[in-house]
This record gives C-alpha cells, structure tokens and sequence, in this order.
C-alpha cells in the first residue's frame, strides 16, 4: 500500500498547489468550485461533498463515480523594501518574480449502495500541497529558493441510513505526505543550496453526519481528524556550511526526520430549497492549524528548524443554485478565507493572507446517467506584510497576489 500511495502521489498530487489557508489545497469539487464550496457539507447532487461529509456516500441511489480536475494558475509577488533588505547592500536587488507555481489537482469518488441502508464510497485527493520557486539571485535567497509538497489522501468509507431525516458515515484515512525546501548558500545567481526533503505515509479518520430536518433543508457535518506525519528524509549540502557556534558541517547529506500534524478540520453546511428551481447554500470550515508551530529536524547538523507558528483557520461562504431547466444548473457564490499564517511568520516560501473568493459554474445533465459540472474562481488575496530573517540575513516587504481556478468533473450514475 505505501508503494503504491507513494507512486499515485508522485504521479498526480506533486502538480497540486495550494490555494487555501496554509497548504490545504481546497479544490476538490468542480461542482463546489462554482459556487466558493458554500455548503458542500450538505449534500446536493455530488459526491464529492464526501470530501467535507463522508455521510454524503448515503445520497446516492446506484453505483456512482466521479472525477474532477482543476487548474490553479496564482501570482504571487514581493513589493521588495530595499531599506530592510540586507542582500541590497551587495547589489541585490531581485524580487524573485512570480513563486507561485501553476497546478493541476485530480480527486475522484465512489459511492454505491449495498441495500436500503448500509453505503460503502471511497475518495481520492490531494488535501495538502504547494509549489513555489524564486528567481536568482533574489533578496530572500537564503531563505527560499524551491519549496513543494505533496499529498495523496485515500479515504474509504462505510455509510448507514437510519431513515430519510438521518444518516452517517465513518472512515480512514491513508495519507501519503512529501515536503521539500530548498534555500541558497551564497548570494550569487547560481547558489550552491542546502536542501530538506522528507515523507511519511500515515492514518486518520473522518466521520459526518447528514439531517434532512424538513423537506428541502438539508444540514451536514464532517470532521476529518488530524494526521501526524513521523518524516523521514535528509539534509544536504551542495558545499561545506561554516557556522561559528557549530564550527563547518562538510557538504554532504544527512539523515533527517520531523513530526508534523497536519490539521484536523470541522465542516458545517446547510442547503435550503426555497422553490421548484433556486437553492441557497452556506458553510463554515474551522481547520486546527495551530497545531503547526514550530517543526525541529531531529538529525539536522545545522540545528535547523522550520519557524511556522501558525493559528487557526477560518472559511466563510455563501451561495445559490438556480435549475433553468432540467438540463442546465448555474450557481454563483462568494467566500472569505481567515489564513492561518501571522505577520510575525509569513515568507515568500508561503505567502499566505486572507483572501476572497468569487466563483460562478453550471451542471449540464448530458444524460439521466451523465452529468458534467464546471466551476471558476478568482481568489483576491489580501496585501500582506513580509519579514524574515535566516542566517542573519533579513529581507523585507509587501506579498501581493491573487489566482485563477477553472474546474471541470464528470458524474455518471449507473442506476437509479
């Protein structure tokens, strides 16, 4: 299983890239993605909501599968202060261009019913992931050259329908997580550069809830647990590092590994049909990011540590469905994003701010069986400061951003 994992992991989820808070990677859903996701723990018509409510499995009324795949094209850059920024004063100047990194993020889910009550689905995503690289020479060489993780999520799980008001479902999951940093080790267009990499494939769970109250209003709940990843890798040296409380670390590569645990997450939606052809949607999405402080490197002969010192994070949206016919579907909808990341800690290696999400998509229903979602986004992400310091040198400025999502999923359902 972690071979296998491991090579879907290299294979698709290295493209993906973040465009959530923290590195959480919140493109799952081309039907969400038109609407901002408002309320995608309640489900409607797609069985990707089991992303945020693995009750959703409970909805369908055949054997029923579904793929999505979602471009990321964000921008992201640094106004530089040259008066803050120590690399300046030996003619340095660069910004580092563009670090985001263009993406593509698959998921895929089945769900089918065993008899009237018990459901059995399973998912595929990549819930965490970020690329970014800088252009040399840059002010923040020593601080960011390439940065990239990935993630690969398999989720199974078993479903039950009590009655029609009320149904859960529970899960595992088998994650697979891979992280990679690397910064320069001299200020000159092409560094020598040290380099971390580690990866760790490890379990958690998911459970939800759905309630149907009355007709037409529908509430879902989910929780996907936390999953403590215990990385193994190492740290390499393309040339000898010279520290004057460690004296010289010979060039080379060392054993390395770090526990991180990536955040539990708690998702609330609510779908209400207020006629034969408008739907409203809502949710709110709490993610435990501060459990990310800071990570040591056990091993590491630099004493190296990653300073994140994340809080909690919070989203926020808002939406409509309107069914034109029974073919065609539009839905538009608004979000707003409250980023783990502090000023304190924030660099061009994740340039994470608060940001809002405006997004419109449509369902077209090409048959009784085959349904095609399409969904777009642009994320307006908020100025942010900019301060860090490595190896005594400090660059400085303001992070200016923004991204562009387009979504495309295809659903088939084979009865019902």
């Amino acid at each position: 299983m972690i071979s296998l994992v491991s090579a879907i992991g290299a294979l698709v989820a290295g493209i993906a890239t973040a465009q959530a808070g923290g590195f959480a990677v919140r493109e799952q859903s081309a039907y969400g993605q038109g609407s901002s996701f408002a309320g995608m723990a309640a489900p409607g018509d797609s069985i990707s909501s089991m992303f945020w409510n693995p009750a959703a499995v409970t909805m369908v009324t055949g054997m029923t599968v579904e793929g999505n795949i979602t471009g990321v094209f964000p921008r992201s850059e640094l106004d530089v202060d040259p008066a803050r920024s120590t690399l300046t004063r030996l003619g340095i100047s660069g910004n580092g261009g563009n670090v985001g990194e263009t993406g593509v993020v698959p998921a895929g889910y089945f769900a089918m019913p065993v008899n009237d009550q018990l459901y059995l689905g399973v998912s595929l995503n990549a819930p965490y992931g970020f690329s970014t690289t800088s252009q040399t020479p840059w002010v923040g060489m020593f601080s960011h050259l390439d940065a990239d993780a990935t993630s690969v999520n398999v989720t199974p799980v078993v479903g039950y329908k009590f009655n029609d008001m009320i149904s859960v479902a529970v899960g595992m999951q088998i994650e697979y997580f891979d992280v990679s940093i690397e910064t320069a080790l001299a200020p000159i267009a092409s560094p020598p550069r040290q380099r971390l990499n580690g990866d760790s494939t490890d379990v958690g769970f998911v459970a939800g809830v759905t309630l149907t109250p009355f007709d037409g209003t529908t509430i879902g709940i989910g929780y996907r647990s936390m999953v403590k990843h215990s990385l193994e890798g190492s740290q390499t040296f393309d040339v000898p590092l010279r520290t004057p409380p460690l004296g010289t670390i010979p060039a080379g590569s060392y054993p390395i590994s770090a526990d991180v645990s990536l955040p539990d997450t708690l998702s609330i939606g609510v779908r209400q049909r207020i006629n034969d052809v408008f739907t409203v949607m809502a949710g709110m999405e709490w993610a435990n990011w501060s459990r990310i402080q800071t990570v040591p490197f056990a091993g590491s002969p630099a004493r190296t540590n990653l300073a994140l010192d994340f809080q909690d994070g919070w989203y926020f949206s808002l939406g409509g469905e309107y069914k034109y016919d029974p073919e065609w579907t539009f839905r538009a909808g608004l979000g707003y994003e409250i980023a783990p990341t502090t000023d304190e800690h924030r660099s061009m290696r994740l340039p994470d701010a608060d940001r809002v999400w405006a997004s419109i998509g449509a369902s077209y229903n090409w048959t009784k069986q085959l349904s095609i979602d399409a969904g777009y986004s642009h994320l307006f992400v908020q100025d942010a400061p900019v301060d860090e310091t490595t190896a005594g040198f400090r660059y400085a400025g303001t992070a200016e951003g923004s991204a562009d999502i387009f979504s495309l999923g295809i659903r088939y359902k084979f009865g019902g």
